[in-house]
């Protein structure tokens, strides 16, 4: 059903059309329309395409540009964006789109001539635009692409603190500690007290690993009464796992009125997170009396009456949450509670209803009710619906990636490597893709020395990714090199608290005659996530 609700308008079988043969621009750009008019996007954005290539019209390749872009057609809107560049090369909005399509599709270096056009033209100060831009790439999924770019045009802006801090906050993002951590006291040498940049080199300290130094900063910078240092260093101790000091940040921070909702919000994640569900619903709840339908709180009160196993409750909560980093998955888990109650009808419909409210979260429905499909032994409507997905978004290698994913979960092993390998020759930098396809080979086939050289590349481009280090240290463990294994491992685990770090930490440690180590392991992993299925099938294989 949720096939037909996330993409009601694509016709079976629908396609872009051949090349541009056969009609003049005037005949693309109508049936391009009658393509828009039918939902059938990709047709669209193809023949919008072509009426750009064939026209002269700068207003005809702009119309094609914002019509690939509104609907996720990657291809077709950097080749009429190109276009439009070409029609109206002073156009800073033209070059602007034509480099977000070119990162996105993974085309780094194209970009970095697009980006720069718009930092010169759109922003009189430069300072004013670094920071502009910055807030577009930190949305950006191509985390490391992101900071090769902003690396290449910060090179003639040295002396910006501006530059600097970009630099810091997209390396740190992309998992690269060490350029982070340079470049934030680089801006920090530029702009002496920069509370921002000040910040941004306590979290470079913290993707290094250099927890008590990173937080012992923080703390230092708390000290002035900033309520924003002061969350942020909460937070960061969180993440730290030292959550006694966090709560009592917090509880400050509550009693003193100062972002009192953040504080709630804090202090209610921590009790979650101990599973005092009681505690943790009181929180959120004050926190609703503050923000009427704060999505966070609904997200967690929803998961809170879950947990206490009263589905219809926390379907209310959870069909509420329509944004911020928790919509999806609390819409998908309200779908799920409304089928089991009985009433999959009403379940579609909200479901739907946040679509066409949000039809950006399209694609993360589909990876998210996929996986639920898949949990539920329902593979082959898994693979369809992600089959049905690409032909509505068929540049995006994401899906394709998220699609990989499921074929090996269903032990289709040879299915899922020929898709990771495609994935890789279109994006051969990107270390999500390189990690991908190199922890599966090691994982499940024989070409573990392949997989080893690429999960290798993958770390060389976000040396502190734990996830990474966890694939390079599972590689070696497969190859034999337990003592090195030991050292990625247990550095992945001290940085991330994964169950699925643990599930493999806990193997080398069982294999190495280190048993109660490995069961300690495994114990705190099923403590963050005890539903995690590599955990569970780890600590099945060694019973006792």
């Amino acid at each position: 059903m949720l096939v037909a609700l996330a993409f009601p308008g694509l016709a079976p079988g629908s396609a872009v059309p051949d090349r541009c043969a056969g009609q003049d621009a005037a005949g693309h750009e109508l049936r391009a329309e009658l393509a828009l008019a039918r939902g059938m996007w990709p047709s669209a954005a193809g023949s919008y395409a072509c009426a750009a290539r064939l026209s002269g019209d700068a207003t005809t390749a702009e119309r094609a540009t914002r019509v690939a872009f509104e609907h996720h057609q990657l291809n077709a809107a950097v080749e009429a964006a190109g276009r439009w560049t070409e029609l109206e090369p002073g156009r800073e909005e033209a070059h602007r789109y034509l480099a977000v399509g070119l990162l996105r599709l993974y085309r780094d270096q194209e970009a970095v001539p697009h980006f720069a056009r718009v930092l010169e033209q759109a922003y009189e100060d430069r300072a004013q635009g670094y920071m502009a831009l910055l807030g577009t790439l930190t949305d950006e999924p191509n985390d490391t692409g992101a900071a090769r770019l902003i690396e290449v045009l910060a090179e003639g802006d040295a002396g910006l603190a501006e530059a600097q801090y970009a630099r810091s906050v997209l390396w740190q993002r992309a998992d690269h500690g060490e350029r982070a951590l340079e470049a934030a006291r680089e801006a920090l040498q530029l702009r002496p007290g920069w509370r921002m940049a000040e910040l941004a080199e306590v979290r470079a300290l913290l993707t290094l690993g250099r927890m008590d130094e990173g937080l012992a900063r923080a703390g230092e910078l708390a000290t002035d009464g900033d309520p924003l240092t002061r969350l942020t260093r909460a937070w960061l101790l969180v993440g730290a796992a030292r959550d006694e000091e966090a709560a009592a940040v917090f509880e400050d921070l509550r009693r003193s009125q100062s972002a009192v909702p953040q504080a709630l919000e804090g202090l209610g994640a921590i009790a979650y997170s101990r599973r005092d569900y009681d505690a943790a619903r009181e929180y959120f709840g004050e926190m609703l009396k503050i923000v009427r339908d704060d999505d966070t709180a609904l997200a967690y009160l929803g998961l809170i009456a879950d947990e206490k196993d009263q589905p219809a409750a926390a379907l209310r909560y959870l069909e509420r949450v329509e944004a911020g980093a928790r919509a999806v998955a609390s819409q998908l888990k309200a779908y799920e509670l409304g089928a089991a109650l009985g009433a999959p009808e009403r379940a579609a419909q909200v479901l739907d209803d946040f679509l066409s409210r949000s039809p950006a979260s399209a694609r993360d429905v589909v990876v998210g009710r996929a996986n639920q499909l898949v949990r539920g032994q329902r593979g082959e409507e898994a693979l369809a619906l992600f089959d049905r997905a690409l032909e509505f978004y068929p540049d995006d290698d994401d899906l394709r990636l998220a699609k990989a994913f499921s074929l090996e979960q269903l032990d289709e092993i040879p299915a899922a490597v020929k898709v990771m390998r495609e994935v890789l020759e279109r994006r051969p930098e990107d270390p999500t893709a390189l990690n991908s396809l190199g922890y599966t080979l090691v994982d499940r086939t024989r070409r573990k020395e392949e997989g080893y050289e690429l999960v290798q590349r993958a770390l060389e481009a976000k040396p502190d990714s734990y996830a990474i280090m966890d694939s390079v240290g599972w590689a070696l463990f497969r190859l034999g090199r337990r003592q090195e294994a030991l050292d990625y491992l247990g550095r992945a685990w001290e940085r991330s608290r994964d169950p699925e770090v643990a599930a493999h930490l806990g193997e080398v440690l069982w294999a190495e005659g280190r048993v109660d180590e490995a069961r300690e392991i495994w114990a705190r992993g099923l403590e963050k996530g005890p539903d995690n299925r590599t955990l569970k099938r780890t600590i099945e294989r060694h019973p006792g």
